[in-house]
């Protein structure tokens, strides 16, 4: 019986109490540095996800207390983020000593960017207790929520570009059998695959698809609540009146959202080249979205159906990336540029357009103050006041929102370009 307790639960002759899925998960860390990275961007996701929850229930003046949900997946979010930036610094450390123990290298700048970003993510909370006893509530725009989001930028950033450092992800699984360490001269790090089995290729393919969807969207959620901080009129309190001017907003939203969108998701497809990521990446913010802005609210509920329609303009896109006849995905030299660059442009202007969609309902209080008949977005008319402004709106939009989704891509071409020639 004690034999079969030791093997259940992993003690050995020196009474370890670790058990066997501990001591896994351990091994794992310890051969795989994408997984503390990627623990860090789905921290993010959690923080993130739950401030959007926070802010919803603000709105529905629910009653506020310090272990409400959105408040425990907050903080939990923190948590994880802080156990993956630590393992991380700790796993590269330990790799950099082994590898060179006279020749010390400088933090790697991915991992430098995520060490930064949890240090104004810790910082933020005593700064958030220090602003409420001195000024009471604060609004959406206040220094302490400003150095939590850009905190959590960071960190998704950070997370993001290092898992993309070792090329996709593929040549991440060490060993001291079919692996060999490389190094690139600025802390970025590779491993050979030696003698990898087809089976073991797929996996490592899978899993660096599934990385870059979670640490992509991670950044996608997290520069969202950047531009809702300065964007949304939730910010005037007694004390101070940090509300953006509505122009301001409605500009800053109208450029910055499609240009958002077209970014990332174009990102996502143009790192992986595989069809199912962007369409993965979007669902995973319309879910997201979903489930912290319009399913609390029992008004916008008959508005889901409207909101699940963004997910076919997406699919179209990833469908028409990935199609080989014309060779979006392929790499010949001889494929004719402007038809790539037709394809480039049809895929800005189509995830461009969808911003107006995709942020329902928050984004109904930007437009609603630059309206030509302002109204109180009270929970239970968001839904009507929205699809006024559709009407009366959007058609403005259209061409602004075509033109940033469009530099989107742009954009996303060099900086994926850029990233690949330096790895």
């Amino acid at each position: 019986m004690a034999d079969t307790f030791r093997s259940l639960f992993g003690r050995e002759d020196d009474n370890s109490s670790i058990s066997l899925p501990i001591r896994h998960f351990k091994n794992r860390i310890e051969t795989d540095p994408s997984i503390p990275m990627i623990i860090v961007s789905l921290g993010i996701l959690l923080t993130a996800s739950s401030g959007s929850w926070d802010i919803t229930n603000h709105l529905l003046n629910r009653p506020e207390t310090f272990f409400s949900p959105p408040h425990a997946g907050l903080y939990s979010g923190v948590v994880l983020v802080l156990f993956g930036s630590l393992t991380t610094y700790r796993y590269y450390r330990r790799g950099n000593k082994i590898s060179d123990n006279n020749n010390r290298k400088s933090l790697p700048t991915y991992l430098r960017i995520i060490l930064i970003g949890i240090v104004m993510l810790i910082s933020a909370g005593p700064l958030d207790f220090a602003w409420h006893t001195a000024f009471g509530l604060d609004g959406l725009l206040s220094p302490p929520h400003a150095v939590l989001t850009m905190g959590m930028v960071l960190c998704s950033i950070g997370a993001f570009l290092g898992l993309t450092s070792n090329n996709n992800s593929y040549n991440k699984m060490r060993t001291k059998t079919n692996m060999q360490r490389l190094d690139d001269g600025d802390g970025y790090s590779t491993f050979e695959l030696k003698n990898t089995s087809s089976n073991n290729t797929t996996t490592l393919d899978k899993r660096s698809s599934l990385y870059i969807i979670v640490s992509i969207t991670a950044i996608w959620i997290t520069v969202s609540g950047i531009i809702h901080m300065v964007s949304l009129p939730f910010s005037d309190t007694d004390f101070f009146k940090f509300n953006p001017n509505p122009i301001l907003a409605g500009l800053i939203a109208t450029l910055c959202f499609p240009f958002l969108v077209s970014f990332v998701l174009f990102t996502s497809w143009e790192i992986t080249k595989k069809f199912g990521v962007l369409s993965a990446t979007g669902m995973i913010f319309i879910f997201i979205n979903l489930i912290t802005t319009i399913l609390p609210n029992e008004n916008l509920v008959p508005a889901i159906p409207f909101y699940l329609i963004n997910v076919i303009p997406i699919i179209a896109i990833d469908a028409l990336l990935s199609l080989p006849s014309l060779g979006i995905s392929s790499s010949s030299s001889s494929f004719s540029q402007t038809r790539k660059g037709i394809v480039s442009i049809l895929t800005g202007t189509v995830l461009g357009l969808t911003f107006f969609m995709l942020y329902f309902p928050l984004i109904t209080h930007t437009y609603n103050e630059v309206s030509t008949n302002p109204q109180p977005v009270w929970p239970s008319v968001t839904a009507s006041i929205y699809f006024e402004m559709i009407d009366e709106m959007y058609p403005i939009l259209v061409i602004s929102s075509m033109a940033a989704g469009i530099l989107g891509v742009v954009v996303s071409s060099k900086l994926t370009g850029g990233l690949y020639h330096r790895i």
